[in-house]
């Protein structure tokens, strides 16, 4: 089924896309952080561009449209993935996918093992009928994070202690970049310190930096980009962006 998009002029406009509307919309928090970055730049914000052009074939990329909140059905049962933002890019060599996580000093949500549990054990006294729906949902889950593992080209054990969210973000990028038929995507978090000594070491860079590394495209600092790794046929890449906040 097609997407309609409706295009915003002003940051705000994106609240009703929200998981939680104005709770998630306040300065200084990555949903504010990101849009009033990057519509404010009228294209790419300087930070993202200086990371882009590390690549060779990401060097004088054009935004051609951008996507705020973009939801990507997942294999299998459950939630699409919501991107705070999703780009269509030009480059030289032809058409390609950005995906953009938003972050400020919030964690990637649940780890693998945690996720993959879901609901807590059973309770005494609970009905039959709601502990075999936990069974099935743990089934599903374990399906899902599987299929995600077979796109990135990854054995899927021991995975337990790294983010989930990590993994559909990704994920959602490369089913985005064969949707559109482009043979390139790039995956790249955009984080904004509260203070001045945080751009130096992000919150949260440690843990995407054990992912990138685990999957064999490790980003070794932020303000860097991966090198390139065919997953599902799509070449990409992953990398961090440093940010100031806005003033």
């Amino acid at each position: 089924m097609p997407n309609f998009q409706i295009a915003i002029e002003k940051p705000e406009e994106i609240i009703p896309r929200l998981g939680k509307q104005e709770l998630h919309w306040k300065q200084g928090r990555s949903a504010y952080e990101l849009s009033t970055s990057w519509i404010q730049a009228k294209g790419f914000p300087p930070s993202v561009r200086a990371v882009l052009d590390q690549a060779d074939e990401w060097r004088g990329a054009e935004l051609l449209e951008g996507f705020f909140e973009r939801e990507t059905e997942l294999p299998g049962r459950g939630r699409p993935s919501q991107t705070d933002l999703l780009a269509l890019v030009r480059l030289k060599g032809g058409n390609a996918i950005l995906g953009v996580e938003g972050k400020v000093d919030e964690p990637f949500g649940e780890l693998v093992g945690d996720w993959l549990k879901g609901k807590p054990d059973e309770k005494a006294g609970e009905p039959p009928e709601a502990a075999a729906a936990r069974q099935r949902s743990t089934r599903n889950r374990r399906e899902r994070f599987n299929a995600l593992c077979g796109i990135l080209e990854i054995d899927p054990a021991d995975w337990d202690g790294f983010y989930y969210q990590l993994f559909h973000r990704t994920c959602a990028s490369i089913y985005e970049a064969k949707r559109f038929e482009c043979k390139r995507a790039i995956v790249l978090v955009h984080s904004f310190a509260a203070i001045p000594e945080a751009s130096l070491k992000p919150a949260c860079f440690e843990d995407f930096s054990a992912f990138t590394a685990k999957i064999g495209m490790p980003v070794i600092r932020p303000g860097a980009i991966s090198a390139s790794k065919t997953c599902a046929g799509i070449e990409l890449r992953l990398g961090w962006v440093s940010d100031k906040p806005s003033s």
